[in-house]
């Protein structure tokens, strides 16, 4: 019986061992070696949506990460729901990667596939910061189950908190470096959607980036947790493009666009007055007005005769700038200015020229443009070196240093021999 009874023992043994080097635990990154099963318990710093992937930092070594990959149609969620008649809701597949917020602590089991990444079979919530909205509607059992399970404590309690829903909007200012978008509601609301790297955009039923959305379109976020405190962010977990802006064949009333030439800079209320080439005039507010890179322009940044296009919306007879763009800035076509006249004998002619640097002082003894404004043509102009040039930020450099492909506007002087002499040099 003794000898019985040391074989069960040694054989309970050697089960816990055999199981303890199937499943392992996972407490760094490093530990995650191909072609292992284990767990790795940590808090989620990031969502991409786009790839139904994960980045865990474990909670044993906070300056790392592991990359957990779910499948869209069998990993199993536990602990995200609330119950149904009884049983805790189990969510599967994409549903389930939909209710995975930042800041949520999980577990995440499944098997390594090499370096850092873990493939998810199950990911079991086991606490968040505050309460998020749920998305989708769960199941009361896994594919291969054949009887409901019972609640267990991983189970959030207590009523569900207010859900945001999908919120619509026309798209006033992109910037997709920052991973920022600024859109007007229906309801007249202006919201700031924070898109994480690889936020999908889908598009008649095709897949895009976030730097290929326009200004104008209209879209649905659909949210990734509620609103921030201040009631003015959302975080997008992925896009939806209702109507293109070409679709609509412009912006709706009230959220538009606006293209014109600058008649009148007044810089002390960074107002300036723009002629839009219909017959009328309208003052232009600059004091939430970035570029298209997200850097803030205000009026002393104007000066009149600039050709620029504008997004934004009006206030009362003010439109308010959100995004200003100069007609020249990445090379698209100025509108049509007032051709620089022929040179005449007598008078000096002062013109303002506007084109990109072909050749720079070091190159030769004489700055060359193409000009924006008739058809990229060649224009030599004359420059001391050492000729203060504003830049873009408001400092001031030296004709010297400029480069090519630099975007400039100068003020020059004409002679009778039809000679450009440079008075004032600006980078924009």
């Amino acid at each position: 019986m003794r000898k019985i009874r040391a074989i069960l023992v040694f054989a309970a043994f050697s089960t816990v061992a055999a199981f303890g080097q199937d499943r392992t635990v996972w407490r760094t990154s490093a530990d995650v070696q191909e072609g292992a099963r284990g767990s790795a318990t940590g808090t989620v710093s990031d969502t991409e949506a786009g790839r139904n992937r994960l980045i865990l930092t474990p909670d044993d070594a906070q300056n790392d990460r592991i990359i957990v990959d779910t499948d869209s149609v069998s990993t199993q969620y536990n602990g995200f729901g609330g119950t149904i008649n009884g049983a805790p809701e189990i969510f599967v597949g994409s549903s389930g990667f939909n209710n995975v917020r930042v800041g949520d602590r999980i577990e995440v089991r499944g098997m390594a596939t090499g370096g850092e990444v873990v493939r998810a079979e199950r990911v079991t919530l086991l606490g968040r910061p505050v309460d998020a909205p749920q998305t989708g509607v769960g199941q009361t059992r896994t594919p291969a189950s054949i009887s409901t399970p019972t609640a267990s404590g991983t189970t959030p309690s207590g009523t569900s908190p207010n859900r945001v829903g999908r919120i619509e909007g026309v798209l006033q200012q992109i910037n997709a470096e920052a991973g920022r978008l600024v859109i007007v509601t229906d309801q007249r609301e202006v919201l700031t959607v924070q898109t994480p790297q690889g936020t999908p955009v889908r598009y008649h039923g095709d897949t895009y980036r976030v730097s290929n959305l326009e200004v104008g379109d209209r879209i649905r976020v659909e949210p990734q947790g509620g609103v921030t405190s201040n009631g003015t962010e959302v975080r997008a977990r992925s896009i939806e493009v209702m109507q293109s802006a070409q679709e609509s064949g412009g912006a709706p009333t009230g959220v538009g666009g606006v293209s014109g030439r600058v008649m009148r800079v007044d810089r002390s209320a960074n107002v300036i007055q723009v002629d839009t080439g219909r017959g009328t005039t309208i003052a232009v507010d600059l004091r939430n007005a970035t570029d298209p890179a997200g850097k803030p322009v205000r009026a002393r940044d104007v000066q009149a005769g600039d050709h620029v296009e504008l997004s934004g919306s009006y206030s009362g007879g003010t439109f308010l700038v959100s995004t200003l763009r100069f007609a020249d800035d990445n090379g698209s076509p100025a509108a049509p200015g007032p051709p620089i006249p022929a040179p005449s004998t007598g008078d000096l002619g002062v013109v303002t020229i506007y084109g990109t640097v072909s050749q720079t002082l070091v190159d030769g003894p004489q700055l060359v443009l193409r000009d924006t404004q008739n058809g990229n043509r060649p224009i030599r102009v004359y420059a001391l070196e050492d000729l203060a040039v504003r830049t873009r930020t408001g400092t001031y450099t030296t004709a010297t240093q400029l480069r090519l492909n630099d975007s400039l506007v100068i003020k020059a002087y004409r002679d009778g021999e039809g000679n450009y002499i440079a008075q004032t040099i600006r980078i924009r």
